[in-house]
């Protein structure tokens, strides 16, 4: 810059133009929003009010005289001298950046513009600053930041890439040579697509221009080509960096989830093949949480019970449960999530035709991360029939242990019997006399009765033939058994009424003993009521492989108590029964594979069903 005492032309101005020229400048000075400053042997002289409020102060005056070292940290010293000559000379070094301190001795960043004097007359030099404290600041964090990026990049097994806007590598973290085996020089400035599968090729760097083009994230699991031929599976998450609208690069992390891709995949095998166990499994297999509702219903409930799996999920359990069973269920299931042992349990389930069926369960907690029960697994399996066969074993040897009884029994009773009863015949054919002939007959009566007891102790007793290859027409039989009743009935004013499904029903069975059977349940249904009444006979097909026949009367019927006694050998509620007629009935049934039950109530009346194979 020119001295000001000299014109453009190199003349000497006047000092009344010089004064003027001085005031002027002055004058902009003070109202310029810019920073000026000029120190002379190293105090300040002249400080602008922009300079003043940058540096804190409520007043120029305050830092007018002062050395200029109190605002510049002395780190500079050197340079600023260097500067300083350099000014004096007519020079004007580059700006250069400062740390400056306030009137408080806050720090702060400021460029610094120095200038050679305008004012011919003296050695001061000008001094302009501009504050960049909050650049410096950027720049530093900036700085922090970039180091900490670069320390976790090249700390970290998880693969960064930086890629420009043409998709090719400009950075790749250590990682890269690590899990890969390439270092960073084999491929920066080349694409990452050409070591990706070529199966996902196409995919990947498809997602790759939505991410650029939409300015969105992305994540994507894809093979990757490492340097001894292999693939693994990486995870990448794909980050768009932007500036000005236009992409400046996109960082790349990547993780190798080979590993996990295999479980996956393990886990995926096991979780088929235990599908399909649960799909094809006949037991009921489900999974309940703390509140009793389905989280998981197996297929097995659409063919078993008629319900549909899907259905069933966030419904209460009980709901399919047997009333009578809620209690015990609960206990159970408390039981199991108390304990956490698994607990077996019986308990009946309800179909979707509203059948009751008997389950066997096998109740197990699921535990969470912290050990601590989540869910009860059952597994149920129906063991309707199971008991069936289980009571007819048990019917079966209940019914030969008695046979074997009854045949020692009547073995030893049976031939002094005879005896008794031949001689006592005798006798009474030489003795006429009336009152004699009275007690005589009694006791005859009393014999024979005693001989009809043992008839039924060998009829029970002996092993009879079951010709189960002669069929028979089951109705046919019923309707001649209630031909043969009919008299007795109607003098007890009973009426009996048959419904059959169909005129003819052929059954394998001995028809003798069936015949016997028949007889003893209607004898029975008709001595029950006493002041007449209806016996209604019923009989159907079930699925074409059972017959069910049905025997209801309306007598006085039969309480729960003596209701389970009957069957048992000499228990009767008849006046002259001996109790042994059901028993021979379910043994002739319990031998032809059938199921033979009774069901009464108070002042209702009885019901025989008889269930038998065709």
């Amino acid at each position: 810059m020119k001295n000001l005492e000299q014109d453009c032309g190199g003349k000497v101005l006047s000092q009344e133009k010089l004064d003027a020229l001085r005031e002027a400048y002055t004058n902009q000075l003070e109202n310029s929003p810019t920073a000026f400053l000029i120190h002379e042997d190293r105090n300040w002289t002249y400080v602008n009010p922009s300079a003043a409020s940058m540096l804190h102060y409520g007043s120029r005056e305050e830092l007018i005289g002062k050395p200029i070292w109190d605002s510049i940290d002395p780190q500079y010293r050197e340079n600023i001298e260097q500067r300083i000559l350099d000014t004096k000379c007519g020079y004007t070094p580059p700006a250069m950046e400062q740390l400056w301190y306030t009137k408080t001795g806050h720090p702060i960043y400021v460029e610094v513009t120095s200038l050679p004097n305008v004012w011919g007359d003296t050695q001061a030099t000008q001094v302009i600053i501009r504050d960049i404290t909050e650049k410096k600041l950027l720049e530093k964090e900036h700085e922090e930041t970039i180091k900490r990026f670069r320390l976790i990049t090249e700390n970290m097994r998880d693969i960064v890439g930086l890629l420009d806007e043409e998709g090719l590598f400009t950075y790749v973290s250590p990682s890269f040579k690590e899990v890969l085996g390439y270092g960073a020089e084999e491929v920066i400035g080349s694409s990452p697509f050409k070591f990706v599968h070529p199966e996902d090729r196409e995919q990947i760097a498809g997602q790759f221009y939505t991410m650029v083009t939409e300015n969105r994230q992305m994540t994507v699991e894809y093979r990757y080509l490492c340097k001894d031929q292999t693939y693994i599976w990486l995870e990448s998450h794909g980050i768009p960096v932007q500036e000005q609208d236009e992409l400046k690069h996109a960082i790349v992390v990547s993780r190798n989830i080979t590993q996990r891709k295999m479980t996956e995949e393990r886990l995926r095998k096991s979780e088929s093949k235990y599908r399909i166990i649960l799909e094809h499994s006949n037991d009921l297999i489900c999974v309940v949480d703390l509140e009793g509702k389905y989280k998981y219903a197996s297929p097995s409930y659409r063919k078993i019970l008629g319900y549909e799996p899907e259905a069933m999920i966030g419904e209460n359990v009980f709901k399919y449960i047997m009333e009578s069973d809620h209690e015990q269920t609960q206990d159970i299931m408390s039981t199991v999530f108390t304990t956490k042992e698994p607990v077996t349990l019986p308990y009946h389930k309800i179909s979707r035709s509203g059948q009751a069926m008997l389950f066997e369960g096998r109740g197990m907690a699921v535990m969470n991360q912290k050990g601590e029960p989540e869910s009860i697994v059952f597994i149920s399996r129906d063991i309707t029939e199971k008991r069936k066969v289980e009571e007819y074993i048990k019917n079966y040897e209940k019914l030969t242990v008695l046979g074997e009884l009854a045949a020692g029994v009547a073995h030893e009773i049976r031939n002094p019997l005879t005896s008794i009863k031949g001689f006592f015949k005798l006798l009474t054919e030489k003795n006429r006399d009336e009152e004699d002939q009275t007690y005589q007959n009694v006791i005859i009566d009393e014999l024979s009765r005693i001989e009809q007891i043992v008839n039924e102790f060998m009829a029970l007793a002996r092993p009879q033939a079951i010709h189960l290859k002669e069929r028979t027409n089951l109705v046919q039989l019923v309707k001649d058994t209630v031909i043969l009743l009919n008299p007795e009935a109607a003098l007890r004013d009973v009426r009996i009424e048959t419904a059959f499904d169909a005129e003819e029903s052929l059954i394998e069975c001995e028809r003798n003993q069936m015949k016997q059977v028949f007889i003893n349940v209607m004898k029975n249904a008709i001595e029950a009521m006493s002041d007449g009444g209806t016996l209604k006979i019923r009989g159907c097909s079930i699925d074409g492989a059972l017959y069910k026949l049905t025997f209801e009367d309306n007598g006085a019927g039969i309480d729960e108590k003596r209701l389970k006694k009957l069957g048992t050998p000499f228990f009767t509620t008849k006046e002259k029964g001996i109790g042994l007629g059901l028993t021979i009935s379910n043994k002739i049934i319990t031998e032809h594979k059938g199921e033979f039950k009774m069901e009464s109530e108070v002042g209702k009346g009885t019901k025989v069903t008889v269930l038998l194979k065709k």
